[in-house]
This record gives C-alpha cells, structure tokens and sequence, in this order.
C-alpha cells in the first residue's frame, strides 16, 4: 500500500472518563460526522474510528495505518437494538451473549446487512459488531449518531496501544483527532467470536475469556483454519509487532529461565541491546539484564494489561531483542501467549 503522507494537522483534547467533557466529546463526535478520523480510547486498546457509514471515511483508516484493505474492521455500536441494522440475522445465541457480556470485550461475527460496505468487511459477506464498555467510547458513538469503523489505532502489524502516547507516536499528523483518556483497562484487543453456524468459533483471542464463553455456550471452539481467521482482525500471523526482533520462550519454570539466559548472553555477545519480559517472580532472576515486569504470573489480568505497553518501553530503549517468557495457557493467558507468537512471527 502506499505510504500515507503525514500531512494532517492533528488535534489532541482531553476527556477523562468519569468527568467526561462534553464539550470535547462533541467536538470529537463531529469530526466523526465530517468524515474525519479520530483516535479514542476503548476498554481494551486505543481504536482509530471513522463512520462506518461512510465508504470514503472508512478507506481513510487503512491509509493512516498503513493497513492492507483485505483485513477487515469491527464496527463499534452504542447498544443492542443498533446491531439489528447492520445484521441480517441476530440468533438467539448471540442475543443471550450480547447481554451478558455487553458492553465489553466481545466482538461476534455476523451475516452483513446492506448498510455495511464491502470496504468495511473486506468483500466479506460477515460483519465484526461490538459495543465497548468505556465511557468516552459509549459517549462518541451516541453523539455521532452512526456506527464506528475502529481497528486498533496505531500503524498496522505495530504494538498496539493502551495509552494516548503510543497513539500519538504512530498516528501523529495522520489522524484529524486523538482523545486522550489515559490509559486503557485490558491491554489486550476484544475477543472476536463467530455466531454464524455452530459451533460457535473464536477468531481471535481476546479479553473475554474462552472459560467465560463456554460457561454460557458449551458448543464453542477455537478456529483454527485459515479459511476460518479470514473473518476477523488482528489474525495475520505477523501482528503486535514491537520494532525490536522477539523471540518467544516457550518453556516451563526452570528451563524457561535458563533458556532466557543463555538467548539473551548470546545476542548481547553479538552487540545487541537485549531486553526481557517476565512475571515479577522472576524478574530479579535476570541481574544485569533489562528487565519489564507484566505483573505477577497468576494475575494474568494485570500481564495483559501491561503487555503492549512494556513491549513499547522496550522499544523507546532502543533493544534490537526483546525475549519473552511464556504465561499460562488458560483465561487471559491465551491472548497473551497469541499475541506473543504473532509478535514473534
């Protein structure tokens, strides 16, 4: 794709969450109208919207990011009733999920209606809907009047960011506007789960956790197949890349650490800035090397909620290697091990 000149004139306000500026707020909403791109945050990572409604705004987005037009975008809805526009069929599956875990970090795939142009869907005839749970992000969608297009808002296959600063380092006179809300509550994108056919399958790993789907639905599974990832997001299989090479250590307890060990002494004999990501139980086990901590192992919320932004420290250090532990297999620990091996690609 070609490269996007970074030309625009970029506005950057304020809008705290649980003092929301309204006056901003409408400022944003109406840029959203005019056809102009606005970064904001969600409870999961910062998003990059545009009306969804609006086929040239839309096109705008994969030009700012640099994002190539065949991976589609989730469209962000204020609440259940505006789904029923942009479907063409709401099953009761998806009813009874949407109102458990809406507002939040559930994406579901359904069967486009016409209102949603191919540009938003990538040609595909399926529609990635969520409605997120932050306040800021609520309070856009409603006073702009219309669905937002929003993937993560940052440069495609980059880090994605929890925080108006990283926001600002990619997107910096590409965008028209950036809502600074401070940083953002998961870390880690929505989980994309298709409710087209049984069984249910999950896209994407995200902040909902498959426990929690299956405490609902038992019919779920998680795809697999490349026919099957080509329905969502953030499902290329290099992704949530920091500028930095990572390598990824996929081992258990002591093996782990001795294997970070000895990949980080042979890249830093070669010259390399080498730099570490670990649970806090371990940090202190690395002396000497540059350590970013995720949080402790077992509060896998606090790991993923740190996870882009470390990664991003990382980068601002200048590390030409970055290696990672491995975490946990299960809860949120799974999008956490997804994005680490994509990253690692």
């Amino acid at each position: 794709m070609k490269e996007h000149i970074c030309d625009i004139n970029t506005k950057i306000i304020k809008i705290e969450p649980e003092n929301i500026n309204w006056k901003n707020l409408r400022e944003a909403a109406q840029a959203i109208r005019d056809g102009k791109l606005v970064a904001f945050p969600t409870e999961t990572v910062y998003g990059l919207g545009a009306d969804a409604l609006n086929s040239e705004a839309v096109s705008k987005i994969f030009q700012a990011k640099n994002r190539p037009f065949h991976d589609p975008l989730i469209v962000h809805v204020h609440n259940l009733k505006e789904v029923i526009d942009l479907v063409q069929d709401f099953p009761d599956v998806a009813r009874k999920l949407g109102e458990l875990f809406w507002p939040g970090p559930l994406t579901m795939v359904f069967k486009k209606s016409k209102l949603i142009s191919d540009i938003v869907t990538s040609g595909l005839e399926t529609v990635a809907v969520r409605i997120p749970n932050h306040k800021v992000a609520l309070g856009l969608i409603k006073e702009a009047q219309c669905p937002i297009a929003a993937p993560s808002a940052n440069i495609f296959s980059h880090t994605s960011p929890t925080r108006a600063e990283h926001v600002i380092s990619d997107l910096l006179g590409r965008v028209d506007l950036i809502v600074d809300s401070g940083e953002t509550m998961i870390g880690v994108e929505s989980t994309v789960l298709d409710v087209t056919e049984l069984p249910l399958k999950i896209l994407r790993l995200g902040g909902i956790t498959l426990e929690s789907l299956r405490e609902v639905v038992t019919d779920i599974i998680i795809a697999n197949s490349n026919i099957e990832i080509k329905r969502s997001p953030g499902m290329l299989s290099k992704h949530y890349s920091p500028k930095a090479k990572l390598i990824l250590i996929e081992e258990k307890d002591k093996e782990m650490i001795r294997k970070v060990w000895k990949t980080a002494l042979q890249y830093e004999k070669k010259g390399d800035k080498v730099g570490i990501i670990a649970c806090k139980e371990n940090a202190e086990k690395y002396p000497g090397l540059l350590v970013k901590v995720l949080g402790e192992a077992q509060d896998l919320n606090s790991c993923a909620h740190n996870l882009f932004a470390q990664l991003r420290e990382l980068d601002k250090q200048k590390c030409d290697i970055i290696i990672a532990e491995s975490f946990e297999n299960k809860g949120l620990g799974r999008a956490i091990m997804d994005r680490l091996r994509r990253a690692a690609q």
